[in-house]
């Protein structure tokens, strides 16, 4: 890397093959970050779309809650991938009948998006469900993905700022940090979406300034689509954008962590808080049938509590809140497209395998 690399394409990071250990670290190798960080971060939330014996992976996905899943809309959901796994061992079978009329599964967020949003057959009662940032108050800082993608080869030395990426093998549930650098508008089906960017720096090293994030600095890989970043933001953990693509495919660069020559690899994620509005609407509301049941047992529940109660007893009302003074205020907005929009534009390209998948 002796020179600014202006990409020509954005892989879409999808592939069709044999799983196994994802995610690819500044000098650290294919063993690190297999377990919750313990940070909080909605590690058991984060799935893997895989066949029904788990021997095949099209890429990974994100909970949202009574049975939904988001993922990038270029992961293949079919006759053949029509599971998830959220630990590797259990499978959840994906709901073919809701659907597009155009996916076989699922159904695309917007035309112009590259995110779908998939219902699961039963709910599943081990991951919680991931806050959708609502508002566009992502901030500079550290960010932690969550992902299936395969890991580095093993032949290559950590140290290494050019990083081929290992095969099937290497896949693994995985975590990785980054901070998101610039937004970008990334072309795709009828339009283009917005996209949060983030670049692999190395770090420690005395050849890049500024320098990243450490170790566990993180380049998505094959089958990191459809990942969640996540940032805490208003004291909470947050989906700040879905993984959809990189600059290269196969290989991940690190180098300077802005686009001073040499820079890293830019990794490209659709921002949620611009599109939060339309997820949530492919999300059916509970049935009124549901929500009268509900509240009929609630009822029935506290007069049951009540009568328990001695008369003399008090009751307890619900004081209003306020909570603003507990939650910091985002320190500085990302820097507009304009600033690095010559380093990061670009044109999906379809990674897997097989036929190119037509943009929709």
């Amino acid at each position: 890397m002796a020179s600014l690399r202006v990409p020509s394409f954005i892989a879409l990071i999808l592939g069709f093959v044999l799983p196994a250990h994802g995610m690819i670290f500044w000098n650290a190798d294919n063993s690190a970050n297999q377990t919750d960080p313990g940070t909080g971060v909605p590690w058991g939330s984060v799935a893997k779309v895989v066949n029904s014996g788990l021997t095949l992976l099209s890429g990974s996905a994100v909970y949202l809650g009574n049975g939904y899943m988001l993922t990038a809309n270029h992961v293949t959901m079919d006759a053949t991938f029509s599971y998830v796994s959220f630990d590797g061992i259990t499978t959840f079978q994906i709901d073919s009948s809701f659907n597009d009329g155009v996916r076989p599964a699922g159904k695309q967020v917007a035309s112009n998006l590259d995110m779908a949003v998939f219902k699961l057959t039963t709910i599943p009662s081990g991951p919680s469900a991931v806050q959708l940032l609502s508002t566009p108050t992502e901030l500079i800082a550290s960010a932690t993905q969550v992902g299936w993608g395969v890991g580095r080869d093993p032949g290559t030395a950590l140290s290494s700022t050019s990083v081929p990426w290992g095969d099937t093998s290497t896949s693994a549930h995985r975590w990785g940090v980054n901070e998101p650098k610039a937004l970008t508008n990334i072309p795709f089906g009828s339009g283009s979406y917005e996209a949060l960017v983030t670049i692999a720096g190395a770090s420690p090293s005395p050849t890049f300034s500024p320098a990243g994030l450490g170790d566990s600095e993180s380049a998505a890989t094959l089958y990191d689509s459809g990942s969640g970043l996540f940032q805490v933001i208003a004291g909470q953990w947050q989906l700040i954008g879905l993984t959809t693509g990189v600059d290269q495919t196969g290989t991940s660069s690190f180098g300077n962590d802005k686009t001073v020559s040499p820079r890293g690899d830019g990794n490209y994620f659709v921002r949620i808080s611009t599109y939060e509005s339309q997820i949530v609407a492919l999300i059916p509301e509970p049935s009124t049938s549901a929500i009268l049941a509900f509240s009929a047992a609630f009822l029935c529940f506290f007069i049951q509590i009540r009568r328990r109660e001695p008369q003399s007893q008090p009751q307890f009302a619900l004081a209003s809140r306020d909570f603003s003074a507990k939650f910091p205020t985002p320190c500085q907005p990302l820097p507009s497209s304009s600033d690095l929009s010559s380093t990061f534009s670009a044109s999906p390209h379809s990674l897997r395998p097989g036929p190119r998948i037509s943009p929709r």
